[in-house]
């Protein structure tokens, strides 16, 4: 059985406990490794409770590696930085988790930390990159690329060949057309559907989608 350590703890915590416990794997801890506000703490509390052996929570100045246990980030859409200031503190490097009943077409490419919820649909020959996060039933065409840091919400449809740049979110039941090409540091807002390039750092949203205004990535 694979022990796991999680860092940090976000809406998707809950998620990434079961796609570890599918794979029957254990989570060994949590590291709370940022600062949370009462509402995040609280609401992990209510998620270590949920599950059915005790979860400790550490600080990253407790974290001790152990001998062939693995590691996952567990925010929401990762913060680059953190991750790789982490990799560098402590040389650790992040493995991939895939919910078993995804599929994954030939040739597709899966970087570093990687989470893939469960019947998400990958097309052959698609790359994604580092600390991509692609949740529930999304489906993704063949010769995409991801790059690194992007989340993909539940029941997203991407067609063929479209480029999504890095630390872009596309958001819950979104759809975007073949050959496109979504700049990083955007968001696709929630049943959006996406008929030409999305500019960097915008947010869009419509049918079709068009630019609401500029984000401010963090």
């Amino acid at each position: 059985m694979d022990k796991w350590v999680v860092f940090g703890f976000g809406e998707y915590l809950i998620d990434i406990f079961d796609i570890i416990h599918c794979n029957v794997g254990k989570i060994r801890a949590v590291v709370g490794n940022i600062t949370y506000t009462e509402e995040e703490k609280n609401n992990l509390r209510r998620r270590l409770a949920a599950q059915k052996y005790d979860i400790p929570v550490i600080d990253l100045d407790s974290f001790r590696q152990e001998k062939d246990e693995k590691y996952c980030y567990g925010i929401n859409g990762p913060r680059l930085k953190l991750v790789k200031n982490l990799k560098k503190s402590h040389n650790i490097k992040f493995s991939t988790l895939i919910h078993p009943t995804a599929y994954l077409g030939s040739n597709v490419s899966i970087g570093e930390g990687v989470c893939i919820g469960p019947h998400v649909v990958i097309g052959p020959n698609t790359k994604v990159g580092n600390f991509c996060l692609i949740n529930r039933a999304a489906t993704i065409g063949h010769d995409v690329e991801l790059e690194e840091g992007s989340t993909i919400a539940p029941g997203v449809a991407i067609a063929g060949l479209v480029k999504v740049g890095c630390r872009t979110t596309i958001g819950i039941g979104a759809t975007v057309i073949e050959k496109i090409y979504v700049g990083k540091d955007s968001i696709v807002g929630a049943g959006s559907v996406v008929l030409e390039d999305v500019p960097d750092e915008v947010v869009v949203v419509g049918i079709p989608a068009r630019i609401l205004r500029k984000n401010q990535p963090n």
